[in-house]
């Protein structure tokens, strides 16, 4: 089994485009679970609303089609359509109308109605530190004894980690593009009291064999996405058992009532070929 460095996270709530994620509510009654990023890549920036459903119903939550979006950051709003598309991977997924990018230094504030109901947030968007490179090495133990046939490379990631500084990060790892997880409902998180000031080949997820593409994105998060992220693994790590303290919802900077996560942030990458 790999030991990381960075802290691991089985988490369920905060969504991308690129993934499908869940979140294991711990009430019955219905509730609104908002989620969202706003990056600095140049894109249609995209919030998730979805509702809760009830406990003993099929599923886990459903997409929310007639809310009202928008973002600002003080100066500029950004109005949001749902899923303009149509794909039904998207339903319940809001994308600005036009691309945009976050802008380091800058506070974002969303506001969503659902029904009648405002619900509000705001998170800042913070730097993030360069990776330096990536390089690939043989797992042995996995060479040994793989759990796929070929899949023993393993990816290593470098950076320089500003110590003057507070940092949070949150990190994602694909293969040919698709994100993979070494559990199907992981994320990858850290502060930097985690990481030496020099990252020195912390591996990424899964096993990767010959031809396969790399790629690991770092993204920077803020202290309460941190906090956000810490509650959760403590929900899911609490065995329910009688001596155990009684699950709680995760602190979210989502205000009004709603559950999830509205991140800012500035995300760099860095590929790399499985080569001989």
């Amino acid at each position: 089994m790999k030991k990381y460095i960075i802290a691991i996270i089985a988490i369920v709530v905060f969504t991308a485009c690129e993934e499908t994620v869940q979140l294991d509510l711990k009430e019955s009654e219905s509730v609104v679970i908002i989620d969202g990023l706003v990056s600095d890549q140049f894109k249609n920036q995209y919030v998730k609303v979805s509702r809760s459903i009830d406990f003993y119903a099929e599923g886990t939550s459903k997409a929310i089609t007639n809310a009202t979006v928008s973002v600002t950051d003080g100066a500029t709003t950004y109005n949001y359509i749902h899923n303009p598309t149509l794909d039904s991977d998207n339903d319940g997924v809001y994308f600005s109308t036009v691309p945009f990018s976050g802008e380091v230094g800058k506070t974002y504030q969303l506001t969503v109605q659902v029904d009648g109901t405002n619900y509000t947030a705001e998170d800042n968007l913070y730097p993030v530190t360069a990776i330096d490179s990536l390089t690939v090495i043989v797992n042995e133990d996995e060479f040994d004894e793989p759990e796929r046939k070929n899949y023993f490379y393993e990816i290593l990631f470098y950076a320089h980690e500003p110590q003057e500084t507070k940092d949070f990060y949150l990190f994602k790892f694909y293969r040919n593009d698709t994100l993979v997880l070494d559990s199907p409902t992981d994320i990858y998180f850290s502060n930097d009291d985690l990481l030496a000031e020099e990252i020195n080949g912390i591996p990424t997820a899964s096993f990767y064999k010959l031809g396969d593409i790399g790629k690991v994105e770092m993204y920077s998060i803020s202290n309460a996405g941190f906090i956000y992220y810490n509650d959760l693994i403590n929900l899911l790590q609490s065995d329910g058992g009688m001596f155990g303290s009684p699950p709680v919802n995760p602190r979210t900077n989502i205000e009004g009532g709603a559950l999830g996560f509205f991140q800012a942030s500035s995300v760099v990458s860095e590929s790399i070929k499985v080569e001989e």
